[in-house]
């Protein structure tokens, strides 16, 4: 790596790192030198700076550089070679996500399905009161108290798709045990799923969701509003996503 394509790297982890979120600091480096790759700051054959450089340069601890580094090693987009470093193995070509509208499966099963690695970075868990309009969505009385989750949707490390749900309180038990998987957590606690009710529109993204998805620019957000009832047809989650147009694929039909 030249020293310019060097200073180019830690400049962008310098500004990414300083951004504030409730991303783990081992994921916005991930996520940072996965950009880096896209955008060709970093090429195939490239060799990284080495972990003391890091920590040195950008004031961080070490345990979070081999922590960020593992991951993008297992994920095959970085090599290590002992007497010569960390290399690039290769560019990084991004496949969408095929992700179906009618399935009840959620998000991070239909990623391990298709062979990828599925995360959740957890902006809040709240109790509130539902307002009219969220109340006729559920099916509840207005000023029912309902759970709000918000989160961040990966895969492979890389920020995906920002995820509202609203859920009756009578789905929760303890709303600190919903770990990975939203899904999972009612099937743990057989919460009956039945069948899903979707909307897809889109939208330019403003400037808290490009923040929050870590885009350099603003672009177009497919923004997934559905609805998911029991087998009794009675709805136990509204929710609203907001996800990235150049990395789903949304199919309708079962």
């Amino acid at each position: 790596m030249s020293m310019e394509t060097n200073q180019r790297l830690l400049d962008k982890l310098q500004q990414d790192l300083s951004s504030a979120g409730a991303m783990p600091l081992y994921l916005r480096f991930n996520a940072s030198i996965r950009q880096a790759i896209e955008q060709g700051v970093l090429n195939e054959g490239d060799f990284l700076p080495s972990e003391r450089h890091f920590t040195d340069r950008l004031g961080i601890s070490r345990i979070t550089v081999r922590k960020a580094l593992a991951c993008l090693e297992e994920d095959g987009i970085i090599g290590r070679s002992r007497g010569y470093g960390t290399f690039i193995r290769q560019t990084m070509s991004p496949t969408k996500l095929a992700y179906s509208l009618a399935d009840v499966k959620g998000f991070s099963r239909e990623v391990m399905l298709q062979g990828r690695r599925p995360d959740t970075v957890w902006i809040s868990r709240e109790r509130v009161i539902a307002d009219r309009q969220l109340a006729a969505k559920l099916e509840l009385a207005e000023n029912t108290a309902v759970y709000k989750l918000k989160r961040i949707h990966f895969i492979d490390g890389k920020p995906m798709s920002l995820a509202v749900s609203y859920v009756v309180a009578e789905a929760i038990a303890n709303v600190e045990d919903i770990g990975l998987s939203l899904y999972d957590y009612f099937r743990l606690n057989n919460v009956e799923m039945g069948s899903l009710r979707s909307q897809v529109s889109a939208a330019m993204t403003d400037e808290e969701t490009q923040h929050t998805l870590q885009l350099k620019d603003p672009m177009p957000l497919l923004i997934i509003k559905q609805t998911l009832f029991d087998r009794q047809k009675k709805p136990i989650e509204y929710s609203e996503s907001f996800c990235r147009s150049d990395m789903y694929e949304f199919i309708s039909e079962d």
